[in-house]
């Protein structure tokens, strides 16, 4: 048997806290996995779903498969779990170390689903799409435009070659993760980290496609501009944590953990179904209509005007 062939792109140790409590004994623990438009229902464990084979996997000619990256990941996920388990729930302080923990696995949330491969590889695939051009027209082309092409080319700084971009393309996750996290992680850190908690017995759903970038402002910006970008003082990287806590990265102040009225956990949730790639998890067989509205999600306002307008514990 191939080690670690199947890889979870949400890791399995995240998705436990959406259990359902009431799992009859001698069954194994499972989650409600709802289709994004909710016609759909099923119970599953979490290690049967939101995987595929060898999505992580460094495929080498001299030495075969490499699971650095997937071996890192399962490593995260464990400390992950652990600052869960013994500092999250018990609504613990944080330390700098822990704080920066949370921005590491978010930002390698963030950047290690389908939905983000499928990102990467349409831009890869325009960049691939234009070198396959160029070498089409390199067939036909004469020395003195080659050689004007060389001139240009030179001075772009355009240091890809050919089958570097089509390594990117093809294994966009494997090239792209570690990069992304070592980058974004430090960026996540700087912001403020607030700490949405809830008693609903819902509480918070996730998906497969839970870190998610929003900014309530966009569309009053220019198109160019619309973008979610952490130059915003307005943008918000949100995670649910468990169905009693989600992660609330801003630029407006707003830090620690935090009571939430009902009206704003729908509204999160809404967000979270929204931008969900194919499924949402739900710890119980229940889903509320209010999520499955199709206007784009909007920012629950109270978080935004003052953190004094929540319903604290």
């Amino acid at each position: 048997m191939t080690e670690h062939k199947n890889q979870h792109f949400i890791p399995v140790s995240y998705l436990k806290a959406w259990c359902d409590s009431n799992t009859p004994p001698n069954y194994t623990p499972y989650v409600w996995t709802f289709t994004k438009d909710g016609k759909t229902c099923k119970n599953k464990a979490p290690v049967n779903i939101f995987k595929e084979n060898n999505m992580y996997t460094i495929n080498c000619t001299e030495v075969g498969r490499k699971l650095v990256l997937e071996k890192g990941l399962s490593e995260l996920e464990g400390r992950f779990a652990k600052l869960r388990r013994d500092k999250l729930n018990r609504g613990k302080k944080l330390t700098d170390e822990d704080k920066f923990l949370l921005c590491v696995f978010m930002s390698a949330l963030q950047s290690r689903t389908r939905v983000y491969r499928t990102h990467l590889r349409e831009q890869w695939g325009k960049a691939l799409k234009m070198m396959e051009i160029m070498k089409e027209w390199a067939k036909t082309a004469t020395p003195e435009q080659k050689r004007a092409m060389a001139r240009s080319t030179n001075n772009s700084n355009l240091t890809l070659s050919y089958n570097d971009i089509k390594e990117l393309y093809e294994n966009p996750l494997q090239n792209s993760v570690p990069s992304i996290i070592e980058t974004v992680s430090p960026l996540f850190f700087v912001l403020d980290l607030a700490i949405l908690r809830t008693n609903d017995g819902v509480g918070f759903i996730t998906s497969d496609n839970p870190c998610l970038w929003f900014d309530p402002e966009s569309h009053k910006r220019l198109p160019l501009y619309q973008q979610p970008a952490l130059v915003y003082k307005t943008v918000e990287i949100t995670m649910p944590i468990s169905p009693n806590q989600l992660v609330f990265l801003n630029r407006q102040g707003i830090n620690g953990y935090i009571g939430t009225k009902q009206p704003i956990v729908d509204e999160l949730n809404r967000r979270i179904r929204f931008y969900a790639n194919e499924y949402i998890i739900v710890n119980k067989k229940k889903l509320k209509q209010y999520w499955f509205q199709n206007k784009k999600p909007q920012h629950p306002g109270s978080i935004s005007n003052s953190s004094s307008k929540l319903a604290f514990f």
